[in-house]
């Protein structure tokens, strides 16, 4: 039976379909079987020779963040001790001084003739009590021989009484007048470095007036505020470190020697302080630190410190992985025997590269 001219054009609108879905998926099928030019690059590349050390774990110290201020272990604002007017200046600021040494002097020329009246005083009070000595011994030999009553031996005698202590007083005067002349010689009362001079020649000083302030440097004070709420690991012996803006890459030590009694009720912390020795004098009073306080210690995952290399300001690590590299950030704790303690980065048991790492790229195939 003939077709129809529907049924011809129907069948032609079906057979181009089918040509067209077999030269689609022809070309697909192609397309599916060809890897990409990126992927075989990689696996052409050649693989690179790395030595690895396995990520173990250490005991770790804990350390609890301070703040404090470092200050002399003995300070003092030392003051003239006597009136006069300054003569001589002979310390500037920053100048170590030893215990001795002069700082100023003082006019004592009028103290100096005090001095002088002092010993002539006492000079006369000796020369009158030996003349008491001589009379007393006759007034003694009369009253013996009866020829005296007793209320006159008693008149007589009573300067034998007081001449002593006249010369006693006399005495005093002089060595109250002698300090006032040394007072007027100003010395160091320690050793220390002078951190402020107050006076200059020609200024007029009383007793209470501040001339410099000295510091003691070879041995220091750390001052620090322990918050209540860590009171509990704070403790005398406990080893402090810390670090000083003037030297960021140096570490400094300490140990805690004093703690206060009592928590301040206005800042709810309490203040306690560590010995530092300073014999390098590179720390002064007055520095402020940046503390760190062992509390104990935990198991934290380390790598070598060979292993670690910085970019953009992080520390990385490359891990190996199924024969590649994984670089990695790490979130690192201190530094334990040659290595670095890690909180977030690697796990204890994998493989990270050590020596060489200029060059290396993330995901690389690796021996």
């Amino acid at each position: 039976m003939p077709m129809s001219p529907i049924s011809r054009n129907q069948t032609r609108s079906a057979l181009r379909g089918f040509a067209l879905a077999v030269l689609v998926g022809g070309a697909a099928s192609l397309v599916g079987c060809k890897k990409p030019a990126d992927a075989q690059s990689e696996d052409a590349a050649p693989s690179v020779h790395v030595e690895s050390a396995e990520v173990t774990t250490v005991d770790a110290p804990i350390h609890l963040r301070l703040t404090g201020t470092l200050k002399g272990a003995r300070e003092t604002d030392l003051a003239a001790n006597a009136a006069g007017r300054v003569t001589r200046t002979v310390v500037e600021r920053g100048q170590l001084v030893k215990a001795g040494d002069l700082i100023a002097q003082l006019d004592t020329s009028a103290a100096a003739l005090s001095l002088a009246e002092a010993r002539v005083a006492v000079a006369t009070a000796k020369t009158q009590e030996e003349i008491s000595k001589a009379d007393c011994a006759r007034y003694e030999a009369l009253k013996g021989k009866g020829t005296m009553s007793d209320l006159e031996y008693d008149q007589a005698t009573a300067k034998c009484k007081t001449a002593p202590l006249s010369l006693e007083a006399a005495k005093a005067r002089q060595n109250m007048a002698a300090k006032n002349v040394g007072d007027g010689t100003i010395r160091a009362p320690f050793a220390g470095i002078i951190s402020e001079r107050f006076v200059d020649v020609g200024e007029y000083v009383q007793p209470a007036s501040k001339v410099v302030s000295i510091s003691q440097v070879g041995e220091l004070r750390l001052e620090l505020t322990v918050p209540e709420a860590d009171l509990a690991h704070l403790k005398e012996g406990s080893k402090v470190t810390f670090s000083v803006a003037a030297y960021p890459n140096d570490s400094f030590k300490g140990v805690v020697k004093f703690i206060s009694g009592a928590v301040r009720a206005t800042t709810r912390d309490l203040v306690a302080e560590a010995i530092v020795e300073n014999e390098s004098k590179k720390l002064l009073p007055g520095m402020f630190a940046d503390v760190s306080l062992s509390t104990g210690s935990q198991k934290l995952a380390s790598v070598p410190l060979a292993a670690v290399f910085e970019r953009q300001e992080k520390k990385r690590v490359f891990v190996v992985v199924n024969n590649r590299l994984e670089e990695r950030v790490l979130q690192y704790g201190p530094e334990v025997d040659g290595r670095l303690t890690v909180h977030v980065g690697v796990k204890a048991g994998e493989k990270v590269v050590v020596g060489k790492l200029q060059g290396l790229q993330n995901g690389a195939r690796v021996e």
